[in-house]
């Protein structure tokens, strides 16, 4: 279900101290953080990012989402929770890639992203060759990429892709019961297990 847009969002967003504009991020904004890095993209509305920033107070949690109606959501409840390891920021994860340096994040997440299952928009996936190959570099040597999908088809296409990279580990579990040590399930995630839709998940190492 697509949130309808929120008025006042993008105001309440810029107003946050945890909050930044992709237009306006720069990575001296998270060259003093010493934490181990994590990068998700595609926060929703913001489930998987509170837990694992509450679960994980020791790491940095970078989240990333276009639209900004439903950031707002996940910004009201990562403000409640008054955090201080998260910064969430506003627009297209490949106008943030070029800003990063590489050999970066000691984790990048996607969660149930959009699978655009056309032929035509496969440009627009978040695990196509080049975004995949971005991810790949702003890793960390032993850094982890984790990928989950409801999706059949759009998982066999990321896990051919992402096993065209030098990972030195890749798995994928067509049957994931959320058993991963560093993981909780998004709201997404929840639904489709109540329908009894199988998640998949790729995890691979650099």
């Amino acid at each position: 279900m697509r949130v309808k847009f929120k008025k006042g969002a993008t105001e309440y967003l810029a107003n946050l101290p945890f909050h930044a504009h992709v237009d306006d991020f720069t990575i001296t904004q998270i060259a003093h953080i010493k934490s181990p890095l994590v990068l998700e993209i595609g926060v929703g509305k913001g489930d998987y990012l509170l837990m694992m920033a509450q679960s994980y107070p020791d790491y940095f949690f970078i989240g990333i989402e276009l639209n900004a109606s439903v950031l707002s959501i996940a910004a009201q409840k990562l403000a409640t929770a008054n955090l201080t390891n998260v910064l969430i920021i506003t627009g297209d994860v490949k106008y943030l890639l070029p800003e990063l340096k590489e050999n970066l994040f000691d984790y990048i997440i996607l969660n149930h992203s959009d699978p655009w299952p056309k032929k035509r928009h496969e440009k627009r996936r978040l695990t196509s060759p080049l975004f995949a190959n971005e991810y790949y570099k702003r890793l960390k040597k032993g850094g982890t990429l984790i990928f989950k999908t409801d999706n059949d088809d759009f998982a066999n296409y990321s896990f051919l892709i992402l096993n065209s990279l030098p990972f030195t580990e890749l798995t994928f579990n067509q049957d994931y019961q959320g058993d991963y040590a560093f993981d909780t399930k998004t709201e997404y995630e929840n639904k489709f297990i109540a329908k009894g839709v199988k998640i998949k998940m790729i995890v691979g190492k650099k």
